[in-house]
């Protein structure tokens, strides 16, 4: 049985705001996005946004979800919104303006309709639907394409996402709880919030990037980087910025590091070098808060590496030209096909599913092996690097093909 989406998309912000509430502001794109982007991540083939009027901004959302390759229909009318489904297709209505955590949506797509999301009735929830004395609706339900349609033919004036939300509490549905016993999320801290203005959406934005990380991050990302991070990331979130330019320019200093190696300004690119390390980790943040992937496009990717490689190979050749001796070029090529070599390892194993935990740090890259060179330059022993790199890459392959047979020997 397929899975879809429905979005509310028709209700005006509040306190005067000019907009939708789906055009909201939130981590720098419109609270609309995020919610199909949840849908997405939690399974949905498609998504139907149900909308009365469709200004500049609306369509320019969609023309980026579209971009990354979601589904997104537009739809004018309840009836017309109906006919996007198919028949025996699941459908999740999403409210508007909500926000809800990602295990929300996982927990809902794990149900068989009908199924509603609730919080309990406490003063706290009054800003959501109350569905009985001990109960209100939390903003996500599943339903069916039939009760769609029943629900479009009856409508009137009534608004669709709560003439929906009580026709489902009248087939007795499963009532999923945000939390508590046999909740959705273990943390109910801002699992569920509807954001009716552009201070609730922004501060749900930064307390989704303030959560977010991940935990195969490398030794650098998880102890050196996190400081720079919430000092830089919260005001570009909220700004037009694409992270795709913090990437081109972590790339620019790495390649412009390498060619101060190669000229023998050790202590400018080395500067210069380890300033591309926490770019483009905003820039892998700012992509996690916006539902996109924090690693970038594989483009993306080649480019980071091939600039550490020559900024490696750079290091070596200058020593090689200083000494007259080719063992320095030779410990830097080794470095480069270990850190390649580890890539692929760590690309495989995650294949698996498995998880490094909290052996992740331990895990040779990019950026954990250009972070051991400013102890390699205190002491003044640069030439040395390269091989401390090649070493820390070969030892880490070892480690990921020792847990890439457990792991394979688990499944067996």
């Amino acid at each position: 049985m397929g899975f879809a989406a429905l979005i509310a998309a028709y209700q005006d912000a509040e306190d005067g705001e000019a907009q939708l509430r789906a055009l909201l502001p939130m981590a720098g794109r419109t609270l609309l996005e995020h919610q199909v982007r949840r849908a997405s991540a939690a399974g949905a083939s498609h998504v139907v946004i149900l909308v009365e009027r469709v200004p500049a901004s609306l369509n320019a959302a969609i023309d980026r979800l579209r971009r990354d390759g979601i589904a997104v229909d537009l739809a004018r009318e309840a009836a017309d919104a109906a006919d996007r489904f198919h028949p025996d297709e699941t459908v999740l209505l999403v409210a508007d303006g909500l926000v809800a955590a990602p295990d929300c949506f996982a927990a809902m797509a794990a149900q068989t309709a009908p199924a509603l999301l609730v919080v309990v009735d406490i003063a706290a929830n009054e800003a959501f639907e109350r569905v009985d004395g001990e109960r209100r609706w939390a903003g996500l339900a599943l339903t069916d394409r039939q009760t769609l349609v029943e629900t479009a033919a009856m409508l009137g004036e009534w608004d669709l996402q709560s003439t929906l939300m009580r026709k489902i509490v009248q087939s007795a549905p499963r009532f999923v709880p945000v939390d508590g016993e046999g909740g959705a999320v273990a943390d109910a801290r801002d699992a569920v919030l509807l954001a009716d203005r552009s201070a609730n959406s922004r501060d749900a934005g930064r307390a989704m990037l303030a959560r977010n990380r991940h935990e195969d991050e490398s030794w650098p990302a998880r102890f050196i980087f996190p400081p720079i991070i919430a000092l830089a990331a919260p005001p570009l979130l909220d700004s037009p910025v694409d992270p795709f330019w913090l990437r081109i320019g972590a790339v620019v200093l790495t390649m412009v590091a390498a060619i101060a190696f190669w000229s023998g300004w050790l202590w400018s690119g080395l500067a210069v070098l380890l300033l591309a390390g926490p770019l483009g980790a905003i820039a892998a943040r700012i992509d996690m808060a916006r539902l996109r992937d924090r690693s970038g496009s594989w483009e993306m990717r080649f480019g980071k590496g091939a600039a550490q490689g020559f900024a490696i190979l750079g290091l070596g050749r200058f020593f090689t030209a200083q000494s007259g001796e080719s063992v320095w070029l030779v410990t830097a090529g080794a470095a480069i096909l270990a850190l390649v070599l580890c890539a692929r390892e760590l690309a495989l194993y995650r294949r698996t599913g498995a998880d490094l935990g909290a052996l992740a740090p331990l895990v040779a890259d990019g950026d954990a092996a250009i972070w051991l060179l400013p102890a390699f330059a205190l002491l003044g022993y640069w030439m040395y690097w390269p091989a401390a790199a090649a070493l820390y890459g070969v030892v880490s392959i070892f480690l990921l093909q020792n847990l890439m047979r457990e792991a394979i020997r688990r499944d067996a």
